[in-house]
């Protein structure tokens, strides 16, 4: 039984304007991960999840789900997409139902499931991402932020296996950004993998167990969310800046305070508990 979800191999991907958006790509996505995508726009971050999703098809390369190469033919689509649920930047361009409840249920409904099934998944779906209150409305009464909840917990009422997650942040406040690592939390299970596109670098150092970091189509680094933020050279040229907690914790360390060996802090809480036992 293979530890992987996806395996890309040599994958290029050219948009019909002649745009290359992914090239040469080799990539391994392992069962059971929490793995942030950063990089600047244009990087290639959606383009490599609509890949992962069928949506798109790789000009040249190969792609390859749970040891099987990807079919394209609608049956092998429909079922990809029930494993491999993504969630759009744009929550507007995935909400079409008339209320927040037919929405939810849309996908459950054309799966084949039984009655109770379907009602069972759609609840859990619901609590999950807290939107009980908001099943009777009009999808466009809804903010951003509860669109964006509606949109996940759609994807999510089809129990998939691995969740994209395009800048499920983006436009929210701090409070509803918080929110998302906690219905995050919720989702984790030992097996479904994460997979999440973001700016917000301060939130995928504390969540990730994993970054991939992206440049002009091509990943520059895959591993270690602490490890990336010592390497300068490669932070300038993805230009990203190194989250405030990391930061603190060297300068504390330059002026002694900390010890060289210290388990690097990934969250604020992990930095108050350091500096409450100097």
């Amino acid at each position: 039984m293979t530890d992987l979800y996806f395996e890309l191999k040599q994958l290029s991907y050219a948009y019909a304007d002649g745009t290359h958006a992914l090239t040469d790509m080799t990539l391994q996505i392992p069962k059971g991960k929490k793995i942030a995508l950063l990089g600047h726009n244009g990087a290639g971050k959606s383009t490599l999840f609509q890949h992962l999703n069928g949506i798109l098809k790789p000009t040249t390369g190969s792609i390859s789900f749970c040891g099987e190469e990807l079919n394209y033919n609608r049956k092998a689509l429909k079922e990809l997409r029930q494993q491999v649920g993504i969630v759009f930047q744009d929550a507007d361009n995935q909400l079409f139902s008339g209320t927040v409840m037919q929405d939810i249920a849309f996908g459950p409904l054309n799966l084949g499931w039984t009655t109770e099934k379907i009602e069972e998944k759609i609840a859990w779906a619901v609590a999950q991402t807290e939107v009980e209150s908001l099943l009777d409305k009009p999808i466009h009464f809804l903010s951003v932020g509860q669109k964006k909840r509606v949109a996940m917990a759609g994807v999510l009422a089809m129990e998939p296996s691995v969740l994209l997650l395009d800048e499920p942040t983006a436009g929210l406040d701090n409070y509803y950004a918080a929110q998302v690592l906690q219905y995050l939390a919720k989702l984790e299970n030992g097996e479904r993998t994460i997979l999440l596109a973001t700016h917000d670098i301060p939130l995928a150092y504390e969540w990730a167990d994993q970054i991939i970091v992206m440049e002009a189509g091509k990943i520059i680094y895959n591993g270690d969310p602490v490890e990336l933020f010592f390497q300068e050279q490669l932070l300038e040229r993805a230009h990203l800046e190194r989250p405030w907690v990391f930061e603190m914790a060297i300068a504390l360390q330059n002026k002694k305070l900390f010890d060289k060996n210290i388990t690097m802090p990934r969250s604020k809480e992990d930095l108050q508990r350091l500096i409450e036992q100097l």
